[in-house]
């Protein structure tokens, strides 16, 4: 299946306090309660709520996988990042891909766009020579972090060199922080959320052979410090838009 998904989860709901703590009760512990049933969670309980369950569930299992609340209501996988999820509690390398799929779906704009995710991640794994992958040109931001640990910041999003060449491209318009543009994405009007722009992710990460990127919390000095000073994560996931997409996602930046 093709890793590529629609981004319309809204900010308010998966950064809202309730919901962020419930998310992180669901980390440490199975997710299904017997059968395909979903164990009780207040997610369930707001429509916000449910919207987050919808693409936690889309992030952590695979496509064959339905799960359903008790009212019957069922919720589908898609990428499959944490597929033993359903019988034990999430490890720390699962809680982060699918943190970092989440961000990737957070949408401030309300303009729906197909993304296309890459990563280390086998989910992840796809041939650049099929349709239709081909499509999706620029590369945009790359997120990581962990969702699932307390704390004021949880993740973190860098832009790729493709984004201001393509937007810049496009707009004439456009603020002069790029960061700006990248945290209305994940945070949208939000004074604020849980993602930090930490810079070009040139300046914040390496990549391996395949161009996999590991990238780390500190900007500019990060790849050379960082693992002095915190994590790095090879949790991470780019996205890739069709360049006809990228002003809608962006829209703090207008056409020529």
């Amino acid at each position: 299946m093709a890793p590529i998904g629609a981004n319309g989860l809204k900010p308010g709901d998966f950064w809202a306090t309730e919901n962020r703590a419930a998310l992180r009760a669901l980390g440490g512990a199975p997710l299904v309660a017997a059968g395909d049933v979903l164990v009780a969670t207040p997610l369930l309980g707001t429509a916000g709520g449910r919207s987050v369950l919808d693409y936690l569930v889309r992030c952590a299992l695979p496509l064959d996988h339905v799960v359903y609340a008790t009212d019957g209501e069922a919720f589908y996988g898609e990428f499959g990042f944490a597929p033993a999820w359903t019988g034990r509690a999430l490890d720390t390398s699962e809680q982060r891909w699918v943190s970092a799929c989440m961000f990737q779906h957070l949408n401030g704009s309300g303009q729906h766009v197909d993304i296309l995710l890459d990563g280390r991640h086998p989910a992840l794994e796809f041939s650049r020579d099929e349709e239709p992958f081909s499509e999706f040109v620029v590369k945009d931001a790359t997120t990581y972090g962990n969702a699932f640990l307390p704390g004021a910041v949880v993740g973190f999003t860098c832009s790729n060199p493709d984004l201001a060449s393509a937007l810049s491209a496009l707009s004439s318009t456009c603020p002069l922080d790029l960061g700006l543009l990248v945290l209305e994405r994940s945070c949208g009007v939000l004074p604020t959320c849980g993602m930090v722009f930490v810079g070009p992710c040139d300046l914040v990460c390496s990549k391996d052979a395949a161009g996999h990127q590991t990238c780390h919390t500190l900007p500019l000095v990060g790849p050379l410090l960082a693992p002095l000073l915190g994590p790095a994560y090879s949790e991470t996931i780019r996205t890739e838009l069709r360049d006809s997409d990228i002003l809608p996602l962006y829209p703090g930046c207008g056409l020529l």
